[in-house]
């Protein structure tokens, strides 16, 4: 009887691990076949919507640099207690819209690169490439978030600290985007990668 009894125990036990070899190799190819369905999904390019909000952004940083001498002037004047310079109020208050819709457009840049995805480096982009590539990207994206908030604390609150921070971060960015369009330059006519026109053609293939 106990023979009996261990024999029926060690079929059951080999019939348990053939169920469960079976629904490994199920789920098993379930999981390759999902990998393929993510790889066939996988993003090749930017969407007009990226396009669009990295263009807008260009714009205004541009703006930004080039006429932010009536931000310092009415700065300097709060700084010393005296009223603003007659004739700076337009461009200081459309610095300051322009930074905010900067703070606004990075949030919804983070949002679609998160969301939506971003396309990879070329498939034979050196490895020390595309970490300076990263680095870069975050660094940029890191600053489009911190120079209008500090840029909004130092207008709006009166903190002079941020105001220095501001500057700081301001010089920091500039050398970002030097390197940023200097890499760029690089990917297209060095090593003639499309990691550029990317950013000019919708979605277009790595």
């Amino acid at each position: 009887m106990l023979s009996s009894s261990v024999d029926t125990t060690n079929v059951a036990g080999r019939r348990v691990g053939e169920l469960c070899l079976d629904r490994g190799v199920i789920v098993s190819k379930r999981s390759r076949k999902m990998e393929d369905v993510i790889m066939a999904e996988k993003v090749t390019g930017y969407s007009a919507t990226q396009i669009a909000l990295h263009w807008a952004v260009v714009v205004l940083v541009t703006f930004q640099f080039l006429a932010h001498n009536a931000i310092e002037a009415s700065w300097t004047s709060f700084v010393d207690g005296e009223p603003p310079p007659v004739g700076n109020t337009v461009l200081t208050y459309m610095h300051v819209t322009a930074g905010l819709l900067v703070l606004g457009l990075a949030l919804c840049r983070l949002y679609l690169r998160i969301s939506r995805g971003a396309p990879a480096p070329p498939h034979d982009e050196p490895q020390f490439l595309k970490l300076i590539s990263e680095g870069v990207h975050g660094m940029i994206y890191l600053l489009l978030l911190a120079l209008p908030s500090s840029g909004a604390v130092a207008w709006f609150m009166g903190v002079r600290p941020a105001a220095g921070i501001h500057g700081l971060l301001e010089k920091l960015l500039l050398f970002l985007i030097a390197a940023h369009i200097a890499g760029a330059l690089f990917q297209h006519l060095v090593r003639r990668s499309d990691v550029m026109m990317r950013m000019f053609d919708p979605e277009r293939s790595s």
